[in-house]
């Protein structure tokens, strides 16, 4: 096994490259940029209180920097040794999920809108409190969104208990099943509605923000900064780009795979079915 993943190694070491790249700006830059950024939409943040805000943005950012160096580890050692380490659910793993995600998926999507309305400088003076709406507004969905998240899980630890090892595995060979199969429009919008708000707002608004958090962005390098925003926010819309032609993709092959079937049934049920038989014959019977 060790052999096989060693000859694959460049694969999944340009894996590595890919996923990780991508956590170190949204998770660990933006873990720190979400405290800083929704602090200051929530009015939390001003001249007093900037240096403890800074400070507790680092300590969020040093949190999420940690976990970001274990889930690396975790994803070499599932590379090297073929195994999966996924955790089962548990109220213990609910915690470390949603503790996350309310930092990221709730003040992020605040903390997005507010800084990245500043780097496209569509946020100055005259339109601070039009923007500090629509980033609470964001925060107000994106909470609900949460709470949901919170109660499907929930369900699913209450049905994992319920159920032994083996037919939990096959319950969630299943659901991943299903969800795949639902791979429609309605679902399209909801996954990329979110991920362009976190992914691509969120990538240029986490540079912004976070650069300000290490005092990096001052009144000298807030262009250099704003350009790099920028860019880093470029280069994520491409990748969301791709990846909505990838969803696409797989619609279009789930679409065609039913089609298929679809013929396929109507074709034996047409050839072979007892019940065209006896409907031909019956022409005859009297």
């Amino acid at each position: 096994m060790i052999a096989g993943s060693r000859s694959s190694s460049p694969t999944w070491l340009l894996r590595l490259f890919q996923i990780f790249s991508a956590k170190l700006v949204l998770e660990v830059f933006g873990g720190a940029g979400a405290i800083w950024g929704f602090s200051e939409v929530l009015t939390l943040r001003n001249p007093e209180t900037q240096e403890l805000w800074r400070k507790n943005a680092l300590i969020v950012g040093t949190i999420f920097l940690v976990r970001y160096a274990m889930q690396i580890r975790d994803y070499v050692e599932e590379q090297i040794h073929g195994q999966s380490l996924e955790k089962p659910n548990s109220w213990k793993r609910m915690f470390q999920i949603f503790s996350a995600k309310i930092v990221l998926e709730v003040f992020g999507a605040g903390g997005a809108i507010w800084g990245f309305s500043e780097v496209l400088t569509l946020r100055n003076p005259e339109t601070q409190e039009f923007w500090r709406l629509i980033a609470l507004i964001v925060a107000v969905v994106f909470m609900a969104r949460f709470l949901m998240q919170c109660f499907d899980y929930c369900l699913e630890i209450q049905d994992s208990s319920e159920t032994g090892d083996e037919e939990q595995r096959f319950i969630s060979e299943i659901a991943t099943t299903i969800r795949k199969e639902t791979r429609t429009w309605q679902r399209f919008f909801q996954v990329f509605s979110a991920k362009i708000v976190l992914e691509v707002f969120g990538a240029g608004g986490a540079i912004w923000g976070f650069s300000e958090v290490l005092t990096l962005r001052y009144l000298k390098t807030q262009e250099l900064w704003r350009t790099n925003a920028l860019i880093i926010a470029v280069i994520f819309s491409i990748r969301y780009m791709l990846q909505s032609k990838d969803f696409i993709a797989e619609m279009d092959g789930i679409d065609k795979e039913r089609q298929s079937t679809d013929e396929t049934e109507d074709l034996t049920f047409t050839e072979t079915s007892p019940l065209s038989v006896s409907s031909t014959y019956s022409q005859f019977s009297f």
